[in-house]
């Protein structure tokens, strides 16, 4: 006859428990890893944003599901001109959330005349929206350091940079990839 000591069996007992114990134990030692997982990767990684409105038609359609990694502009990531990125409204950061495009850097002047972008006296090529886009109104922003120009894609329909001005860095929460839902595309950025 063996016996065993109350730490013996204690550690017996959680043996079993972490190597054997039958499908229904595996299985659910299989949904807390993948549940952590995933909050993990969703918290600092990738995660999913809705799009809410017309602002970036016709490039992201309201109700679309677009995946979006957080970690791209942490640190010294660095945003660039053309990406789609999702920004903390500067007015109410705790709630607000848009979508829209970088079009101007830091220490860059942008100048919107005869319905075009000018960055720094140079018009500005933007393939991603319709030739026949009009940007109004018209004005000049100098753009401070650490600080985004940003605009969304149907200028007309659009609470963007024009209105609320440059957006620090801070408020960047991550940089569009590609739509998911309902249609699955990448996401221009020249």
């Amino acid at each position: 006859m063996c016996l065993m000591t109350n730490g013996e069996h204690d550690m017996t007992f959680v043996n079993r428990i972490l190597y054997g114990g039958g499908i229904v134990l595996d299985l659910t030692r299989w949904v807390v890893f993948a549940s952590v997982l995933i909050v993990v990767v969703n918290t600092f990684w990738l995660t999913f944003f809705i799009v809410d409105g017309l602002s970036m038609e016709p490039n992201l359609h309201n109700r679309e599901l677009v995946l979006l990694q957080k970690s791209a502009y942490r640190g010294d990531g660095l945003p660039q001109r053309g990406e789609v990125a999702v920004v903390r409204y500067p007015g109410d950061p705790e709630h607000k959330r848009y979508v829209k495009r970088v079009v101007g850097m830091p220490g860059e002047k942008v100048k919107i005349s005869d319905g075009r972008v000018y960055i720094n006296g140079t018009k500005l090529k933007e393939l991603y929206i319709p030739a026949t886009v009009i940007t109004e109104p018209e004005g000049e922003w100098q753009i401070g350091t650490g600080q985004y120009f940003l605009m969304g894609d149907n200028r007309p329909n659009s609470n963007d940079s024009r209105y609320f001005g440059p957006v620090e860095k801070r408020f960047l929460v991550g940089k569009a990839l590609a739509i998911m839902f309902p249609r699955t595309s990448t996401i221009e950025t020249k």
